[in-house]
């Protein structure tokens, strides 16, 4: 479960630099630098607003699973 999870968080962070790195370059493009860092600065900002409102960032230990039989 490990792997797939691990798998599963570095395809989406690979994934979503060039989409990125695009989304810069056009606000980069059509205003200015300062325009581009300052929507880098929000988009962290919204990132570590939804962590630390997350249930899972209060965790203290991994739950246990109970599996029952069919």
């Amino acid at each position: 479960m490990m792997g797939r999870v691990s798998a599963l968080n570095s395809t989406a962070t690979y994934g979503a630099r060039p989409a990125g790195a695009l989304l810069g370059a056009a606000i980069s493009a059509r205003w200015n630098m300062d325009a581009c860092l300052i929507a880098a600065a929000a988009a962290f900002f919204v990132q570590a607003s939804i962590i630390a409102m997350s249930p899972a960032a209060r965790l203290a230990r991994i739950p246990e699973e109970r599996v029952t039989a069919c």
